[in-house]
């Protein structure tokens, strides 16, 4: 007798935050697409100084860390309430945010974050916390911006032909996929570079990655046949102000990034286009790390 499949969590990285908390329901709809179940996880230190008065984990008659345990609980029981088909676990694990959730990484299929959080994950994605969580988590990294739109809005997919993209490809394919939604295939282009439809015609690796639908498709595309998607260059003097732009004005659901990329794309999570991103996207950012990230 076969052993049963595991599935892997979706892990959702929680400080006590309303972001937080945010993203956790998040990840909990996410975990609800994918038949899988929900972990909750705090990062635990304790404050060199007193946590700020009235944050919710902030209960003078506990130590911070029975606090925090009460806090987890009752969260995984209001989100299990409203997911009830959803297993929801919890984990206190001492050491530094960033630590903590790469490793957690290991055994996830998903790992989601509030873009603004109190006490250990305070400034998480303006620093070297983020720059850590994206450049060495082991599976993708969505940061949950915005108010989630509703069912039917499309995924986009950034992308630019680079080997990085490969992987971004396939999981902006199952996103849609799970989300029985169009995918918009956005490739920027420089303003006043030259005709963008030639670029992008003369791109070999990007028509490899995403499809040719006049080729009968290509790359991921064959993978998920029931997947309708479409391609689109955006123009702009920034690959960050472009994507953003066209993420808000196409109403996405989710905006979806690989971590290595070329042109346009280079350095996008480690330097300052993938904070511009993450601070001013008007939905949440997927962070998909390249495949030689996670072998």
């Amino acid at each position: 007798m076969s052993a049963p499949l595991v599935v892997a969590p979706v892990v959702v990285g929680f400080d006590g935050s309303t972001t937080a908390l945010s993203a956790v329901h998040y990840g909990a709809r996410e975990a609800q697409r994918r038949g899988s179940s929900l972990r909750i996880v705090h990062a635990f230190g304790w404050p060199v100084i007193l946590p700020p008065f009235h944050a919710p984990y902030d209960q003078h008659d506990q130590g911070p860390r029975a606090a925090m345990l009460e806090l987890l609980a009752q969260t995984a029981h209001e989100v299990g309430a409203d997911h009830p088909h959803v297993p929801v676990t919890t984990r206190l694990i001492d050491g530094s945010p960033g630590a903590v959730l790469v490793d957690a990484s290991r055994d996830a299929q998903l790992l989601v974050l509030g873009h603004r959080g109190l006490g250990g994950f305070a400034g998480l994605l303006v620093g070297s916390v983020a720059a850590q969580l994206t450049g060495h988590a082991r599976c993708p990294v969505v940061v949950v911006r915005g108010d989630h739109p509703s069912d039917g809005a499309p995924v986009v997919l950034g992308t630019d032909g680079s080997p990085g993209a490969n992987r971004a490809a396939e999981v902006a394919f199952e996103q849609a996929q799970l989300r029985d939604v169009e995918l918009i295939l956005a490739h920027h282009h420089p303003a006043g570079k030259g005709s963008a439809g030639a670029a992008v015609a003369g791109n070999p690796g990007f028509w490899a990655t995403v499809g040719d639908p006049a080729a009968g498709g290509l790359g991921a595309g064959t993978r998920y046949p029931d997947v309708k998607y479409r391609t689109e260059v955006v123009p702009g003097d920034s690959v960050a102000s472009a994507l953003s732009a066209f993420a808000r004005r196409t109403s996405a659901g989710v905006l979806v990034v690989g971590s290595r990329g070329l042109g346009g794309f280079r350095g996008l999570v480690l330097g300052s286009t993938s904070r511009n991103l993450i601070e001013h996207a008007s939905c949440p950012v997927m962070v998909v790390p390249a495949v030689h990230d996670v072998d």
